[in-house]
């Protein structure tokens, strides 16, 4: 499963440490950048009664409001991947406006730290009890329907970085990545890492490998 790591490269020691150290970061789930992060509705079920159980619906619950997710929560990080090169607002947001390079990474189909995104119309909802609740990668592997361009897959892990040793298949170019930049990439990144340049299939409208530099 080939996955896309988009970078700007203003900040050239970032895209540095993924390549030579073969790493990802991981942030936290606080600098996530859509506010519906960690957002679903509940059913609430508390104890019985005189052998019923009052039912409170419908209520909004953030992830952090929910005691065992809140623990989690802390330690939580997070790092967004994409499964496809082609779009053009992933290079626009992600990739400093098509100057920066997207990552291709070469993960194992199943991996159980790696969860694919779920693109929903609504927020979900959840059965929770004192002895059961959604667990934190349910609630962070899906998001509302405005971000299903990404094709977004997670790594969700408490750790800060996410190795990646090996698995670099190639590097892509934005269609305005500087000369001085194609030309640190060849320099410093590693012989057996083939870098290639971009294009607009204007048919398509989308962006397209060009050629191997």
């Amino acid at each position: 499963m080939k996955l896309y790591k988009y970078r700007s490269l203003q900040n050239l020691e970032f895209v540095l440490d993924i390549i030579l150290n073969g790493r990802l970061h991981c942030t936290e789930y606080q600098n996530l950048n859509d506010p519906f992060e960690g957002l679903f509705f509940s059913t609430f079920y508390p104890r019985r009664v005189n052998g019923m159980i009052p039912i409170s619906i419908g209520k909004r619950q953030i992830l952090k409001s929910v005691k065992n997710l809140s623990i989690f929560l802390s330690k939580i990080k997070i790092c967004s991947l994409s499964s496809t090169l082609k779009d053009v607002r992933l290079w626009s947001h992600y990739a400093d406006a098509h100057k920066g390079i997207a990552i291709e990474i070469d993960f194992p189909n199943e991996l159980p730290s790696v969860h694919e995104v779920t693109y929903v119309d609504e927020l979900r909802e959840y059965r929770v009890t004192f002895l059961t609740e959604p667990t934190s990668e349910e609630v962070l592997s899906f998001k509302t329907k405005h971000w299903k361009f990404e094709k977004e897959y997670r790594i969700i892990q408490e750790e800060e970085f996410f190795s990646i040793t090996g698995r670099i298949a190639a590097i892509y170019t934005g269609i305005r990545t500087s000369d001085n930049h194609l030309a640190l990439l060849r320099k410093l990144s590693p012989n057996e890492i083939p870098i290639f340049e971009t294009e607009i299939d204007e048919r398509k409208i989308e962006i397209i490998p060009k050629k191997q530099i």
